[in-house]
């Protein structure tokens, strides 16, 4: 938790951290809706879980005191080879339920460029099949329900947001709060 309380003072964010940890499950990860300059989003449709055959944004767990920055630029440049531009936080969570559904999540918005815009190959990646997807037709995508429903405040609204989510056993997420930090 000392990375994400480092992060939070980094952003002059006031909040107070033990209200993100719901039980000893939860691991902490970051994901990254980067733009490239033709509106579209690296998307990423996932081999397996959480929301296996579903597209989610590139990312992937913080290792053990690694700063949540360094994390997001890791995990992003290892799964599409894309170094991230602007990269600014939108929301985190804390989210919890069954099994690979137990998360403290911080979700960016970041920009990337495409050094050769006629080619737009994307990399093999072992979690999945990167796609590229025009920003405005996002919530037509085969995206998660949750997605869907945080989507607007990442592209609509403005300020950071803290989401607890619950996840029942079918997997079916519930926003139980959110708030503008």
């Amino acid at each position: 938790m000392n990375n994400i309380k480092e992060f939070f003072n980094f952003l002059n964010l006031n909040f107070d951290t033990k209200r993100l940890l719901k039980n000893e499950k939860q691991k902490i990860a970051v994901m990254c809706y980067a733009k490239n300059q033709f509106n579209e989003i690296l998307m990423l449709e996932r081999f397996k879980e959480p929301f296996s055959g579903k597209l989610v944004p590139p990312g992937g767990k913080v290792k053990d005191n690694e700063p949540i920055i360094d994390a997001i630029k890791r995990e992003f440049f290892e799964e599409t080879g894309f170094k991230l531009n602007n990269l600014k936080l939108k929301i985190f969570t804390s989210e919890e339920g069954p099994e690979y559904y137990n998360w403290i999540l911080f979700i960016f918005l970041a920009n990337i460029k495409l050094e050769n815009p006629e080619k737009k190959e994307l990399k093999k990646c072992n979690e999945g099949i990167l796609k590229w997807v025009n920003k405005d037709n996002l919530l037509k995508e085969n995206l998660t329900e949750i997605d869907k429903k945080i989507i607007p405040y990442l592209y609509e609204k403005h300020g950071i947001f803290f989401i607890e989510i619950n996840y029942d056993n079918n997997k079916k997420a519930k926003i139980l709060n959110i708030e503008q930090i």
